[in-house]
């Protein structure tokens, strides 16, 4: 009996060290490919170092620096719409990067269709900008950090027998307090935005937004590729979209990639 105990022992052992071993090779391999993609980049063999990263997003691996990068090399072949649609996906991951904003910029200054977005009123706009200062999921770490600080200050307050101990630990819980609520805020609203708000990357050269989901309806305008839209509902093979200035359509689902 402890024979077997020991050879199932033995094999649960080989069989963490089989996984440990293939995960450690599978980010090596993955590390490799970034490193010749990034080397065909700046050899100017864009269309290679595109396909490299792809199989890097294969392997169901994302990052804001490989989306960012993407971004790059489609920019640099004249390819706007995907480049558009890499920025958008390296800003979901990292709101707050100047150089993915800046060339982000950069690439909707190439855009046909010139949308003057909707103001913002400035107490939103302030929001926003805190919201989106990280990730909601690093608002939610941020917060977990809070609740345990709280408690350690709740204790320390508790027990404390000098009194300006007490008073500072009453201070800090207040401040920790505050912080925690500021960042649950900020993560639920981040993941509300990320669950609720979903957009689009026009990838045809152009597309025709109408009044209804059908080609029989009026045409509005005409939108051209690298356009961000709104997601509002799905119709079939056709999506109800929201423009930055408010105006509303429909267009094919065929001519948008979905961020």
């Amino acid at each position: 009996m402890k024979s077997n105990k020991m050879k199932n022992i033995i094999a649960t052992i080989n069989i963490i060290l089989m996984l440990f071993t293939s995960i450690l090779s599978a980010q090596v391999n993955v590390e490799n490919i970034f490193s010749q993609a990034n080397e065909l980049y700046n050899k100017g063999d864009y269309i290679e170092a595109i396909n490299n990263y792809k199989e890097i997003i294969k392997n169901d691996l994302h990052s804001a620096e490989l989306y960012y990068n993407l971004g790059n090399s489609y920019y640099k072949i004249d390819s706007i719409a995907p480049s558009i649609y890499y920025y958008e996906k390296a800003i979901q991951l990292n709101p707050n990067d100047s150089e993915i904003l800046d060339n982000l910029e950069l690439a909707n200054n190439s855009l046909v269709d010139k949308i003057d977005p909707i103001t913002t009123p400035l107490i939103e706009s302030i929001f926003n900008r805190v919201s989106n200062i990280f990730y909601f999921e690093t608002w939610g770490y941020i917060s977990i950090f809070f609740s345990f600080l709280i408690v350690a200050l709740f204790l320390s307050y508790y027990f404390a027998n000098n009194s300006k101990l007490k008073r500072t630990a009453f201070v800090l819980l207040c401040i920790s307090i505050i912080f925690m609520l500021v960042s649950l805020t900020n993560g639920n609203n981040g993941y509300n935005s990320y669950m609720h708000n979903e957009y689009a990357i026009i990838y045809s050269y152009e597309t025709d937004l109408k009044t209804e989901p059908n080609f029989r309806s009026e045409t509005l305008f005409m939108l051209h590729e690298g356009t961000k839209v709104q997601v509002i509902e799905n119709y079939n093979n056709w999506i109800k979209i929201r423009l930055a200035n408010g105006q509303i359509g429909y267009i094919q689902l065929i001519d948008v990639k979905i961020l």
